[in-house]
């Protein structure tokens, strides 16, 4: 996730749909600071491409150690990135068979 400040946080994805995402990193962001997503799949045999998602934080909260950010896709993103999303959504819900295509 880049910060507008230019620092990037990294972290991981616990849930994820078209609507936005929620992830568990080691620092708390400020609603509603927007943000740069940059999510990709980790597969058995390679990682895919990343997609590249400009969203906007919702909440932040404290969780076990680490917290917990949810966060709104901005609805102007790009047709590509929304197609490639799809594409992840689909293969996450089992509905894609050839991973290739991520």
């Amino acid at each position: 996730m880049a910060l507008p400040d230019g620092r990037e946080l990294h972290g991981q994805a616990v849930d994820i749909s078209f609507s936005g995402i929620c992830l568990h990193t080691n620092e708390a962001v400020t609603p509603p600071t927007t943000v740069q997503f940059e999510v990709w799949a980790v597969l058995p045999e390679r990682e895919t491409r990343e997609i590249v998602m400009p969203g906007r934080v919702v909440w932040s909260t404290p969780v076990e150690g680490q917290v917990q950010i949810g966060a709104t896709f901005d609805r102007d993103m790009d047709n590509r990135s929304w197609a490639r999303l799809e594409l992840l959504l689909q293969f996450l819900e089992g509905n894609l068979e050839d991973a290739a295509r991520l």
